[in-house]
């Protein structure tokens, strides 16, 4: 591979390179946490409505859909420093715009900008660190990086709700957030470059990175476990109250807590043990959550559930992320992992909407049982369409050509 790190030096979880990165990705995320849960209280300050409101969720997710796998390409072209600090940068240069606001429609346009930084962000940082990371530790390294979104999401959004409950003052959270987001750009610059040596599939389309098998199956994986997640966020505070549960944010402090802890241990795991024997466990973990929610009758029997579905989302992610990366060649890696992490944000909203309407016409019940079903589905794709024998012989592929560069 051919970039700016020297490649003769070996990889640390304590080299700059790496605490920067991740100390970038927890300040990135933690501007956009910030904002996330008194988002609905800035669109209606503004005069908005409820489906204005998901509107305005809606194109940010989106643009960042849409372009993230063009931005993943300009990557594995360019760089990915070059990437990330075009999206960091615009990220948080976005901030300043939202306290000039005074109507909904120019929030809308502006929705669409911090979207298209945010997947130029992503689309960088996840191929750098799978980069950094030595094929021996991938998983570990992917789930230690990981682990920097989840502390980040345990403590900003609680931060941002406090901000306005004690202050009433949206200025205040946007300064907080360009501070954030300004600093997550500044750790940008200490780290090196790296760009991909040129390889044959460096041209490929998206859609051809899309049908290639792992990238697809993978993908797929994803959004089945993700259609659950975006239900259960969605429609937990709603359903939780119906069953006599008023403290049901216990299951978002158990959730937290066990992504963390199996972020860290799993990833190591399916380095020693392989993928598949991380992937496939611990995705059941999450289908035993869904299925266990429509008989949730106490918070202790919620608190389970909750580490449960922590302990599973935690793990089988950085193994799934690795084994995309294991997949692929280093030239179409920002690509790949901008398809598949797209998948994340499709799948969350495919949850909320689709799902939502399941539980509105047949009950929660039926809505949380549906989305295990969904998650069931995921566990059967990626048992047969990952196959141990082409993987190898794949993956083999891959590490030859990797060792030639």
């Amino acid at each position: 591979m051919k970039d700016s790190l020297e490649g003769i030096r070996p990889f640390s979880l304590l080299s700059r390179n790496f605490i920067c990165i991740c100390l970038s990705s927890f300040l990135y995320f933690g501007s956009f946490y910030l904002l996330l849960p008194v988002l609905p209280q800035f669109v209606a300050w503004l005069g908005g409505t409820t489906s204005q409101i998901g509107l305005v969720t809606g194109f940010f997710t989106m643009m960042s859909v849409i372009t993230r796998p063009y931005f993943g390409k300009l990557a594995d072209k360019y760089g990915r420093k070059k990437i990330m600090m075009f999206g960091a940068g615009l990220f948080a240069l976005l901030f300043f715009a939202y306290g000039q606001m005074q109507t909904i429609v120019p929030l809308y346009i502006l929705r669409v900008m911090h979207g298209i930084a945010h997947g130029s962000y992503l689309a960088a940082a996840f191929a750098y660190v799978a980069d950094l990371a030595p094929a021996a530790r991938r998983g570990e390294v992917m789930g230690i990086y990981g682990a920097a979104n989840v502390v980040a999401m345990a403590l900003f959004p609680a931060w941002g709700s406090s901000i306005i409950t004690n202050t009433h003052d949206f200025s205040i959270l946007f300064v907080t957030a360009i501070a954030a987001a300004g600093a997550g750009f500044l750790a940008i610059l200490f780290i090196d470059e790296i760009k991909p040596e040129e390889s044959r599939n460096q041209n490929a389309n998206i859609m051809a990175i899309i049908r290639h098998r792992a990238v697809l199956v993978a993908s797929l994986t994803l959004f089945a476990a993700a259609t659950l997640y975006g239900t259960v966020i969605t429609f937990l505070p709603v359903y939780a109250p119906e069953r006599g549960i008023i403290h049901f944010g216990v299951f978002f402090t158990t959730y937290a807590a066990f992504t963390l802890i199996s972020r860290i241990i799993a990833g190591k795991l399916s380095d020693r043990f392989g993928r598949r024997a991380v992937i496939l466990p611990f995705l059941s973990f999450v289908a035993v959550a869904a299925f266990l929610l429509p008989f949730v009758n106490s918070v202790t029997m919620l608190i389970v559930i909750g580490g449960l579905f922590g302990f599973g989302f935690g793990a089988f992610m950085p193994a799934l992320n690795a084994f995309v990366v294991d997949e692929v060649s280093p030239g179409e890696r920002a690509s790949a992992l901008a398809v598949f992490t797209a998948f994340m944000d499709v799948g969350i909203t495919t949850g909320a909407v689709f799902l939502g309407i399941i539980g509105e016409f047949w009950g929660y019940a039926s809505m949380f049982g549906v989305g295990g079903g969904i998650v069931v589905l995921g566990i059967l794709l990626f048992a047969v369409g990952a196959r141990p024998a082409f993987m190898k012989k794949n993956c083999q592929m891959i590490q030859k050509n990797e060792d030639k560069s």
